[in-house]
């Protein structure tokens, strides 16, 4: 004989097992197959780039350090080496350099710049990437060592506070301009990454 009691608790266990199993899929679905939008908002980073550029010179100046003019030199600059390329994607040249000067200028990590901006955090960490290795490549291409130096100025050379940043600098300064060392900078800040 089956006792009644036992039945029914058998029942209420089950019962709360098959629950709890369509309550996990039911957050399984919701999880995976329903997902939302995460760039919900209405001005994508090409937008938002193209506001601040045309919009108060302050709010430029406070958004990515930087004056309109300088802004749009810089990615021109680019432009022209062709060390930044315009391409078919979503990303123009002026957002990526946005990019690089929002992260650096406040500090930013990626997922507040994805947000921002409107891509996704792959997105965001490639532009990144590619656009501050071609700021880096302009800089290697501007910053020259005077041709006529022979040496550190002494206010530098006798200063322990200075002198440790230029002892890397000195065999540039020491060498003649149309020596093989030009690209040190450049070489130097490869080897640490």
């Amino acid at each position: 004989m089956t006792d009644p009691d036992s039945d029914e608790y058998d029942s209420e266990v089950e019962l709360e097992i098959a629950t709890a199993y369509v309550q996990l899929c039911i957050e399984y679905v919701q999880k995976y197959y329903m997902k939302r939008p995460m760039c919900t908002s209405i001005l994508s980073g090409r937008s938002y780039v193209i506001e601040v550029l045309e919009g108060n010179l302050q709010v430029c100046y406070d958004i990515f350090r930087m004056d309109k003019t300088i802004f749009r030199h810089l990615c021109n600059e680019l432009k022209r080496l062709h060390l930044l390329e315009e391409d078919t994607g979503i990303v123009s040249v002026e957002e990526a350099v946005g990019i690089v000067l929002f992260i650096v200028g406040h500090n930013a990590d990626y997922r507040l710049t994805a947000n921002r901006f409107q891509h996704s955090l792959e997105t965001i960490q490639r532009r990144f990437r590619r656009a501050l290795r071609a700021i880096h490549a302009l800089g290697c291409l501007i910053i020259r060592p005077d041709a006529d130096a022979a040496e550190l100025p002494h206010s530098l050379r006798g200063n322990e506070k200075y002198y440790p940043w230029f002892e890397f600098t000195l065999p540039m300064v020491v060498q003649p301009a149309e020596s093989p060392t030009i690209g040190i900078y450049c070489r130097l800040w490869k080897k640490g990454t």
